[in-house]
């Protein structure tokens, strides 16, 4: 009887460690998981700042190499403002990005400092003062230091987004350097020190061409006044565009917003017409070209013949891109020989066959209306004038470049070079006031021509 007792008291007993231990184990695996979802938590909001911080100091250098090169303190001042603006948001993600071990004086001083120069700066040039030689070196100082800061930004964020890397390995990192006497082979830490000892304060910026993506939030120009076709008519335009039976081309929906359009599908090929007017909005192909027996001269020309078919006219090819065996050309409208940049059309070349494999025309149907050029109240050599005695002239035209809002501007075009032919910039003045409206520096890649 008492056997029985103790076995069951035994049993029993058992049961409850059993339980209990199984209870502890579940906590600890949930509390595991709970502790592993917030460290990743947070762990993304670190890469989130990380990246935004990167974007931002990526914005200070390139207004500060902008800066290198204005000629006028209207120019200067705008970007100024800018450099004020990002130097803001780059202190606010720095002071999310919460290393242990590291800290951010150096590099906190450094945006603070771009930031309060910018500032003093304009308020000076803002009493019509001009930029002394000591303010062009001290934004050439900066520059230099932004340029560091920014690349060693990029390289750390790579590292993070790869996998190479992350905040909390690093950390492990650090706290078994001791134990293991060996380097880390890299860590956010690593990095930041990295910037921290090298960074330096105050002495004691299209692949697509100039402003070819400004696609404004309004009503489009080209279509104002056009009726509204059916489905069917556009159909015919669709197949008429591709060089199709009307047959082939198939319903694929519509597209509302401020240009609806009527969408088909042909074959590999999407297609969309404007419910206004019945014009050919965009069209994209699915394939891909498998490799690259043109090349850009030779997609010029099947551009060229396309644009003739099409009885597009006034057309002038600027700016291209090649990447993944297609060769995208924009073409921006033409007349009197002004170039309107905000009138645009892209057109895409396969590489391999010469076919177009891509047509947008967003831009030009957004943008294009019979214009009536303001008259040119400020002399070629007086705006010359006020380009920064650093840059060389090599060529001049007369430009239609997009600004705030609906405004357009009519510039003189400055294609020039700096530092000895190394930098390409173009500089805008506006011919009606003088005022600096634009700078953009080109970089040439493999593709094409960046401008920023």
């Amino acid at each position: 009887m008492f056997r029985i007792k103790r076995r069951r008291t035994l049993i029993r007993l058992l049961s409850f460690i059993t339980a209990g231990f199984a209870v502890t184990i579940g906590l600890a695996i949930t509390g595991f998981w709970m502790s592993y979802g917030l460290r990743m938590n947070i762990e993304y909001s670190y890469e989130r700042s990380l990246s935004e911080l990167s974007d931002h100091v990526d914005n200070i250098n390139l207004s500060l190499e902008k800066a290198q090169y204005a000629g006028t303190n209207a120019q200067i001042i705008g970007i100024a403002s800018q450099i004020r603006t990002e130097s803001v948001a780059a202190k606010t993600d720095l002071s999310q990005i919460a290393i242990s071990d590291v800290n951010f004086e150096n590099t906190s001083k450094f945006i603070s400092q771009a930031g309060d120069y910018a500032n003093s700066l304009s308020s000076s040039l803002a009493l019509n003062q001009k930029l002394s030689e000591g303010d062009r070196k001290n934004l050439g100082s900066l520059y230099d230091n932004s340029k560091k800061l920014s690349l060693q930004l990029s390289d750390i964020l790579s590292d993070v987004q790869s996998g190479k890397i992350t905040l909390f390995k690093s950390e492990r990192a650090l706290e078994n350097l001791d134990k293991s006497k060996t380097q880390p082979v890299s860590t956010v830490q690593s990095g930041f020190q990295s910037i921290e000892d090298n960074i330096s304060g105050l002495p004691t910026l299209i692949y697509d061409g100039p402003f070819s993506d400004n696609v404004l939030k309004k009503q489009p120009e080209y279509t104002k006044g056009k009726v509204t076709v059916s489905r069917d008519a556009a159909r015919k335009a669709a197949a008429q565009f591709l060089g199709v039976d009307a047959k082939s081309v198939t319903d694929n929906a519509e597209t509302a917003g401020n240009l609806p359009t009527y969408n088909f599908k042909a074959g590999t090929k999407d297609i969309y017409v404007s419910k206004s007017g019945g014009l050919i909005v965009r069209m994209l192909d699915s394939r891909s070209p498998v490799s690259s027996k043109l090349d850009y001269k030779a997609a010029t020309l099947k551009v060229d013949a396309f644009l003739k078919r099409q009885k597009i006219d006034s057309m002038a090819q600027t700016y291209f891109l090649t990447n993944n065996n297609i060769c995208v050309i924009n073409c921006a409208f033409v007349k009197q020989d002004v170039i309107c940049y905000t009138d645009l059309i892209k057109v895409g070349i396969a590489l391999d066959t010469g076919e177009v494999i891509s047509f947008d025309a967003t831009g030009f149907i957004m943008n294009h209306k019979n214009r009536k050029f303001p008259a040119i109240s400020v002399k070629q050599k007086t705006a010359q004038a006020k380009l920064n005695p650093s840059l060389t002239v090599k060529k001049v035209s007369l430009a239609l470049i997009p600004r705030d809002g609906t405004r357009e501007a009519l510039c003189y075009e400055f294609k020039c070079t700096a530092e000895k032919g190394k930098k390409n910039i173009i500089d805008y003045f506006n011919v009606t006031n003088g005022v600096e409206e634009q700078i953009l520096i080109l970089s040439q890649t493999p593709g094409g021509t960046l401008a920023m």
